[in-house]
C-alpha cells in the first residue's frame, strides 16, 4: 500500500509540475502575444496620428495655426480672440488617408472639422523598428484654415463710414471710391457725378458685427442703404420742379424727332429753348434738324410718360428718368405703340432748370 501511495504522490507532483511548466509557458506566451500586438497597436501609422493629435489637441494646436492667425486683423479682432475662435472649429478631428499622395514610406492624411479639410499630416517611415514592425513619425503638418476666414465688403454713400466690430475702417480699407450709381452710369464719362464707396475689411473668423454709420456718426439701417433709396433724395418741391420742365421737354422732343407737321425750324427752336445753350444736347439737336425732312410716318403723339426716378446730384443739378409711350402713325396708315426709355441730366439757370444732356437706354 505504501508503494502505490508514494506512485500516487509522485503522479500527482509530476502533473502539478507540467500544468505549472504549462502555465507558464502559456503565461510567456501571452505576455509574449500582449507585447507582439501592443507593438503592431504602437507602429501602426493610424495609432501614430492620434498620438499626435491628442498632443495638438492639448495645447490647442497653438504652434499649427499661429500662421494662419498672423494673416488676421487683429485692429478688428483681438489675437486671442481670433485663437480661441480658430480652436473651436478644431475639435472632434477625423482623417483620412489621401491614398494618391502616398508611399511605401510616406503618408499622406487629411484632417477636417465638420466634414470641412482643415489640414493635412504627413507621417514618414523611420529606421527605428519595434518587435519587427516598422515605426513612423509625424514629418509635416499643414493647415488650411482660410475657410475658417471671412472679408466684410460692403458699398456706402460717400462719406459715410463702416464699424466692424468696434474698429472703425479708415482710409487704408477703402478700396474704390468711385462705385457708380446705376441711375447714373450714363453720365459718369462726361459730367461729374457722386459715387459711393467701397470698403473691405481685413480676414477675421466667426461672426462680425458690421454697422454703417452716417456722415453724423450714427447708424444706419440696412434697407436704408438700398440704392433706389438713396437715388429718391428729391423734395416734393424739386420732383414738382424737374416733372413740369420733363413733360415739356419730351413732349417737344417727340413733336421735333416726328418732323410730321413739316415745321422742322420751329420745332427745333421749341425744343432747343428747354436746353442749356452750347451744351452736347443743344448741339445734338441741331445736327438732328438736317435728317428732319426723312420722316416717314403721319404723326408721333406722345402718350404717357412714367417717372422712374428723380436724384439730386449735386447743388441744382437733378438726374430724371423717365419711360413714354409714343403712339406713331405710318405713311401707309398703320399705327403702332413704342415705348422709349431716357435719362436727363438737369440744371438750374437764371431761366430756370434746363436739360443739358439725354441719354437714351
Amino acid at each position: 500500500m505504501t508503494g502505490t501511495k508514494k506512485k500516487r504522490f509522485g503522479f500527482a507532483l509530476g502533473l502539478s509540475i507540467y500544468a505549472l511548466v504549462l502555465a507558464g509557458l502559456i503565461l510567456i506566451g501571452l505576455i509574449c502575444f500582449y507585447f507582439y500586438i501592443s507593438a503592431y497597436e504602437y507602429t501602426r501609422p493610424e495609432t501614430t496620428l492620434r498620438r499626435y493629435i491628442v498632443a495638438a489637441e492639448e495645447k490647442g494646436f497653438v504652434d499649427e495655426i499661429q500662421p494662419f492667425v498672423d494673416t488676421l486683423d487683429h485692429k478688428l479682432q483681438a489675437e486671442q480672440e481670433s485663437i480661441a475662435r480658430v480652436q473651436e472649429n478644431l475639435t472632434e478631428l477625423r482623417y483620412a488617408k489621401k491614398l494618391s499622395a502616398c508611399t511605401e514610406d510616406r503618408l499622406v492624411y487629411a484632417l477636417k472639422s465638420d466634414n470641412q479639410l482643415v489640414g493635412e499630416v504627413t507621417l514618414s517611415r523611420t529606421d527605428a523598428q519595434r518587435m519587427g514592425f516598422p515605426t513612423w513619425e509625424v514629418t509635416d503638418t499643414t493647415f488650411h484654415l482660410d475657410s475658417l476666414s471671412q472679408v466684410a465688403e460692403v458699398t456706402v454713400p460717400a462719406g459715410y463710414q463702416v464699424r466692424c466690430g468696434s474698429y472703425i475702417l479708415d482710409e487704408s480699407y477703402l478700396v474704390d471710391d468711385q462705385v457708380h450709381y446705376r441711375l447714373l452710369e450714363e453720365f459718369y464719362d462726361s459730367y461729374p457725378m457722386p459715387a459711393m464707396w467701397r470698403y473691405q475689411s481685413g480676414k477675421y473668423v466667426g461672426d462680425m458685427d458690421v454697422q454703417i454709420l452716417d456722415p453724423q456718426g450714427q447708424p444706419v439701417r440696412q434697407e436704408e442703404l438700398d440704392e433706389d433709396r438713396l437715388t429718391d433724395n428729391c423734395t416734393a418741391e424739386e420732383k414738382a420742379a424737374i416733372q413740369e420742365l420733363t413733360d415739356l421737354y419730351i413732349e417737344r422732343y417727340v413733336i421735333y424727332l416726328s418732323g410730321a407737321n413739316q415745321a422742322h425750324t420751329p420745332n427745333l427752336f421749341a425744343v432747343v429753348a428747354l436746353t442749356v445753350p452750347d451744351s452736347d444736347l443743344y448741339s445734338r439737336l441741331y445736327q438732328a434738324l438736317g435728317g428732319q425732312g426723312f420722316a416717314s410716318s403721319h404723326g408721333d403723339y406722345l402718350k404717357s410718360i412714367t417717372y422712374n426716378h428723380m436724384m439730386r446730384v449735386g447743388e441744382g443739378q437733378y438726374v430724371v428718368d423717365a419711360t413714354y409711350l409714343v403712339d406713331t402713325y405710318g405713311q401707309n396708315g398703320a399705327f403702332t405703340t413704342t415705348t422709349n426709355n431716357t435719362k436727363l441730366l438737369l440744371v438750374q439757370t437764371g431761366d430756370g432748370l434746363r436739360a443739358i444732356a439725354q441719354e437714351s437706354y
